[in-house]
């Protein structure tokens, strides 16, 4: 029997199967269409999905192939303009501080040649046409291109094949939400006008909201033009095609500044959704990404949080299926991510409510007022933060999950506060590191396992290192392939096996470790438990309660 079925071959399939593949997963990975399509569709790589494909080793490639924005405009009647400069974030504790613009295509492509380099593939021209439910997996019916029908037996179905998923339909799961009312357009095109090339802008007006960003290429931007319905010339078609003329003579309407739009290589009109499902999962059937949930891409959260599902599923399916942890974890999917999506949709729809809809005051609000105020908006402070947070996903986080515990006893020593550390169920921090072959912590997480950090404290003993350094050789052995130890020793200077140095003790304050403690961090890069002080047993047991039972010697 195959281990895993993966349906839809956008970034969250191929991202799902990917890590399957990188779990040591059978795993087939079937795309309706039979070939690549064109139109680049999502465009924001948030920093949180750049750290994940830091875990992929395609993070480097996918910065080389997209653009980083220099600065967002708010540019509103009268050409008045607010500029903010979108420069390193450092605070955001991250490699990545930045929204990188990468087409879906390329996104896709960089993603396919991941999974070919595993030794996946991926078959187009399969389309899934049934499934059944089995006690031990599911039993689906595949539809190939040459009229070729085909059954197979998989332990597990994760449908990832959008917004109009067949697998959704098939489980008989309603897809409940509601349609805004604006009537949106879009055109990757080249812009000739005043603007800084590589720059947002954000253009409201009375008749609408105008959003120009940057994608690779001379000149080459993607804009969205949402209007209400009272200004569309056609209301009923919405599904009619645009012309190059009539996106022109919108966006002179709309557009408080000369502008001249040439050379499409796109254009759509649409309207926008805001869905969701109840349950992420049915039995052996598992859905993700827009198969889950559909949003406005205000914010550009939707392809990114697609494929965060799939990283927070294939680790856990890798777990159960290789019998190292029992199928109730496969429950704590639907309980951390639906807690993400339904966020997502909240958020999106307070975003777009401000960003589009609403009556002719709301309108003259944002094109006379907006662009005055957003300076204080956009420029620091703690309207700046909280953007960033909700944009990069970094702030995401399963603080509730079954699976975040924590034990901390004693007192804080050091000067050093426990609760500054990262708490159970929050993403772990990049900070700097020397260890064998890294320089930031997060690369040490990069392998497909469960790692363990054991902290000296700020003033170890000095048999600590040492000791601490055979207490991870033997827990490594213990659990060999789903589980990596490092011991980060204050004060040290030059690493050695199992050994991270933390030369100026800053990673120790940052995790409030002034005394000695651990961290079991998950495969996604998420704090699961953090426990003072280390007493070998209770670390014992809570492993072989996570990761199964060990091989530790008698």
């Amino acid at each position: 029997m195959l281990d895993a079925l993966v349906v839809g071959a956008g970034p969250t399939g191929l991202t799902m199967a990917s890590e399957l593949v990188r779990h040591g997963l059978s795993c087939r990975l079937v795309e309706q269409l039979e070939a690549p399509s064109p139109l680049s569709r999502a465009l924001a790589v948030q920093a949180r999905t750049l750290e994940i494909f830091a875990h992929l080793g395609i993070a480097d490639r996918a910065v080389a192939r997209g653009r980083r924005p220099e600065a967002l405009n708010v540019v509103g009647q009268g050409g008045l303009r607010t500029r903010v400069p979108l420069g390193q974030f450092d605070w955001m504790e991250t490699h990545y501080p930045y929204i990188l613009m990468l087409p879906q295509d390329a996104t896709e492509a960089l993603l396919t040649e991941h999974l070919d380099a595993l030794g996946g593939r991926l078959e187009r021209g399969v389309a899934l046409e049934t499934l059944q439910q089995e006690p031990e997996g599911v039993l689906a019916t595949l539809q190939h291109a040459d009229g070729r029908s085909e059954q197979v037996r998989a332990r597990w179905l994760i449908g990832c094949d959008g917004a109009r998923s067949r697998t959704r339909k098939l489980l008989g799961l309603p897809f409940e939400g509601g349609t805004y009312k604006d009537s949106c357009m879009l055109a990757d095109v080249r812009v000739d006008w005043s603007m800084g090339a590589g720059e947002v802008c954000i253009m409201p007006s009375v008749h609408g909201m105008t959003l120009a960003m940057p994608i690779p290429g001379d000149h080459r931007y993607r804009i969205f033009v949402i209007r209400p319905r009272d200004e569309a010339s056609d209301k009923a078609a919405d599904t009619a095609p645009v012309t190059l003329e009539e996106f022109q003579a919108i966006l002179d309407r709309t557009v408080p500044v000369p502008i001249r739009v040439s050379e499409p290589t796109w254009m759509s009109r649409y309207r926008l959704h805001s869905r969701g499902v109840r349950s992420y999962r049915q039995g052996h059937v598992f859905l993700a990404g827009d198969a889950a949930h559909i949003h406005s891409p205000i914010g550009g959260q939707g392809m990114n949080t697609g494929i965060q599902d799939a990283f927070n599923l294939a680790w856990k399916l890798a777990l159960v299926t290789r019998r190292h942890a029992p199928e109730s974890l496969l429950d704590t999917y639907e309980a951390e991510r639906q807690r993400v999506g339904r966020h997502l949709l909240q958020g999106t729809d307070r975003a777009f409510t401000f960003v589009a809809s609403g009556g002719l005051p709301a309108r003259l609000l944002r094109a006379y007022v907006f662009p005055r105020v957003a300076r204080r908006m956009f420029r620091g402070g703690r309207v700046q933060r909280r953007l960033l947070r909700f944009g990069s996903q970094l702030a995401i986080h399963y603080r509730k999950s079954p699976l975040s515990t924590e034990r901390l006893w004693g007192e804080d020593v050091n000067g050093v506060r426990r609760a500054d550390g990262p708490a159970a169920g929050d993403r772990v921090p990049e900070l700097p590191v020397k260890g064998e072959g890294v320089e930031r912590l997060q690369q040490v997480l990069h392998a497909p396992r469960h790692t363990l950090l054991l902290f000296t404290g700020l003033s170890p003993e000095p048999q600590a290192p040492e000791a601490l350094g055979a207490l991870a050789r033997r827990l490594e052995a213990a659990h060999p392939g789903v589980l990596q130890v490092r011991v980060v020793v204050a004060g040290a200077q030059a690493p050695a096996s199992h050994i991270l140095a933390d030369t100026d003790g800053a990673v120790h304050r940052r995790f409030g470790a002034g005394s000695e403690c651990f961290y079991l961090v998950r495969p996604d890069g998420y704090v699961g438990h953090r426990e003072w002080p280390i007493e070998a047993r209770r670390l014992e047991a809570e492993l072989e309660r996570r990761l199964g039972s060990s091989r530790m010697p008698g």
